[in-house]
């Protein structure tokens, strides 16, 4: 546990993984287990963190309060990502890179978030539209153009994590880019880029000449 404090006061919070993140919120470990063990044995029932109070007590060494500090912090991380929102403002790309970062580039899952922009490129809503490996089959591009419609969008960005870490966009990114592209000439909306966002970085799809 002293390792894992020093590694926050050099390197900030952002460096520990996500065990051990979970071995910090439970402190202390037992007889045969350290806490980075027992976040291991956490993290392998639900690599997406989808979990309960009866789930987190299966495990050895895990009582109703560490389970409930593991249920706090996570709890406490979805409702500052609903937080985190855009200003009202002329979208920048570089700017809107930034904040997609901070918002799911650390996520274990990928989710797909579009933003809408008015004719001045003026943001008028950004939303999660889907979480999941984004294909044709799991996410159509009219779940994007029905909410653009119902806000009076004319431009669109949707934007996805890799959680693997890599900027490479994949055949799905592209099939699906050029899918929405289509779909949303047909209707008048011109889809304004796909951005693919890590950790630390983002690619524009548009820039890269892929869509």
């Amino acid at each position: 546990m002293i390792k894992l404090r020093e590694k926050i006061s050099s390197h900030g919070i952002k460096s520990l993984k996500t065990e051990e993140l979970i071995a910090v919120i439970l402190g202390n470990g037992i007889k045969g287990q350290n806490a980075l063990q027992l976040a291991r044995g956490i993290l392998s029932q639900s690599e997406d963190l989808q979990l309960n109070l009866n789930q987190l007590m299966k495990n050895k060494g895990i009582g109703i309060a560490q389970a409930c500090k593991v249920l706090a912090a996570l709890e406490l991380g979805d409702r500052k990502l609903k937080a985190d929102k855009l200003p009202d403002r002329i979208m920048k790309l570089s700017i809107l890179g930034k904040h997609l970062i901070k918002k799911i580039g650390s996520s274990p899952q990928e989710k797909l978030i579009a933003v809408y922009l008015d004719n001045s490129n003026h943001i008028i809503m950004e939303r999660i539209v889907f979480i999941g490996t984004i294909d044709s089959a799991t996410v159509h591009p009219r779940d994007i153009i029905r909410d653009a419609l119902s806000v009076s969008a004319r431009r669109i960005v949707i934007a996805h994590n890799h959680p693997s870490g890599s900027l490479k966009p994949s055949k799905n990114d592209q099939d699906f880019s050029l899918r929405l592209y289509e779909c949303c000439q047909l209707i008048g909306i011109g889809l304004v880029d796909h951005l693919i966002i890590t950790r630390n970085s983002y690619l524009s799809m548009k820039s890269s000449n892929l869509i």
